[in-house]
């Protein structure tokens, strides 16, 4: 018998440009305030930091359970931070949400990085001409 994990999530800035969330239990219909959630950690990131943060990381070793609810929840947190100039990172992912992101085709969409990744500002800076 399965015992039920509260929802709840945990963050830690891994420097100025990097977020890292764990998310614990279930991501359901029970768990609507995950935006919520998520909105006020990026808000305290930026009080912090700037606007700097270009990796948000969901350490997701813990999520015991996601429905379509909670992939709606993903989705719409794609959609606020990829325009944002965010890449969205989905860490250590259990089988369960393995299998929703390979049955939904959504792997490639959620964690697509931004154009800006693995670059250094001073090479884009320093490039000559055309």
């Amino acid at each position: 018998m399965s015992t039920h994990v509260p929802f709840q999530i945990t963050t830690a800035a891994s420097g100025p440009s990097a977020l890292t969330v764990a998310v614990v239990g279930e991501l359901d219909h029970d768990a609507g305030h995950f935006p919520a959630l998520l909105t006020c950690a990026i808000e305290d990131h930026e009080r912090e930091h700037g606007a700097t943060l270009r990796d948000l990381h969901l350490d997701c070793a813990d999520l015991t359970l996601i429905d379509s609810t909670g992939l709606a929840m993903l989705l719409m947190l794609r959609r606020r931070t990829y325009p944002a100039g965010i890449t969205l990172h989905l860490d250590n992912r259990p089988a369960h949400l393995e299998r929703m992101l390979q049955l939904t085709g959504t792997t490639e969409y959620l964690t697509e990085p931004q154009p800006h990744a693995g670059r250094r500002t001073d090479e884009t800076d320093s490039a000559p001409a055309p």
